[in-house]
């Protein structure tokens, strides 16, 4: 969750069973993301892994369109040094100094189009570089939003959104690019303010004419719930359609409604 650590370990023996724990974490501007992932491992029947996956809430992410370079109007390739330079710029005129320790990667990379650019301030510390090196032999950190982007066929144009704990996140995709990136904190019992802000997203957009999708994993009854109701309160003004992952991104589904 967007407040807590789970973690799920599973052994290699057939006959063992896996383990789920949780830790409190406030957030990296409280506790580092190392001593929460530390003290969660702790809990945990093993001292090494062969592979240890983090996934990170909404929260903890920024997530942003990074338009492509371009000078008189004309847009032109980059090579990596410029193409991180300038995204590092970005990034700090829209986050401020704070930004310019941040880690972050590109995706979507084609160029010369628009590209996302995902930030991740907690990956900054170097003591958890060397907490999952140390504790695994392969390992990773990515944004659950991304994970689950991944895992799914994503229609080649129409509104996508995504649910996690006190955060809604909205894409829109035209011929298979994501032109536009959102987000809304909110409570997503909070029907009208969520109905509200995405009618006024896909209005300023000019694509009232769009499809609009519900992306969620397999087997998560709560969002399918929440994606329930939201669908009748639309129902007026447009169709919600379920889009599925191909599978899910944990299993940790099962006690939690979000990974965090």
């Amino acid at each position: 969750m967007s407040d807590q650590l789970w973690a799920e370990h599973w052994p290699a023996g057939l006959r063992s069973r896996r383990v789920v724990v949780q830790v409190a974490w406030p957030g990296p501007q409280n506790q580092p993301l190392s001593a929460a992932l530390q003290a969660v491992l702790a809990q945990l029947p093993a001292t090494r892994w062969q592979r240890i996956e983090v996934y990170l809430a909404d929260r903890h992410v920024h997530l942003l369109l990074l338009p492509a370079m371009a000078q008189s109007l004309q847009v032109f390739s980059w090579s990596g040094e410029e193409q991180l330079a300038y995204a590092r710029a970005v990034l700090m005129q829209t986050y401020g100094e704070p930004a310019r320790t941040w880690p972050f990667r590109l995706q979507d990379i084609r160029q010369p189009q628009d590209c996302l650019l995902a930030a991740i301030p907690a990956l900054q510390s170097t003591e958890l570089h060397e907490l999952l090196k140390g504790s695994a032999v392969q390992w990773s950190v990515q944004p659950y939003a991304s994970a689950l982007w991944a895992r799914t066929r994503l229609p080649e144009s129409g509104s996508v959104l995504i649910a996690e704990s006190q955060m809604l996140r909205l894409i829109q995709l035209e011929q298979g690019r994501i032109v536009h990136v959102s987000s809304l904190a909110v409570d997503l019992s909070d029907l009208a303010s969520i109905t509200a802000w995405l009618m006024r997203e896909r209005t300023l957009l000019g694509v009232q004419a769009s499809s609009c999708y519900w992306l969620m994993e397999p087997g998560c009854g709560a969002m399918a719930m929440a994606g329930s109701h939201l669908k009748q309160a639309l129902s007026a003004d447009l169709s919600l359609h379920t889009l599925y992952a191909a599978h899910a991104v944990t299993t940790l589904w099962q006690e939690v409604m979000h990974v965090a």
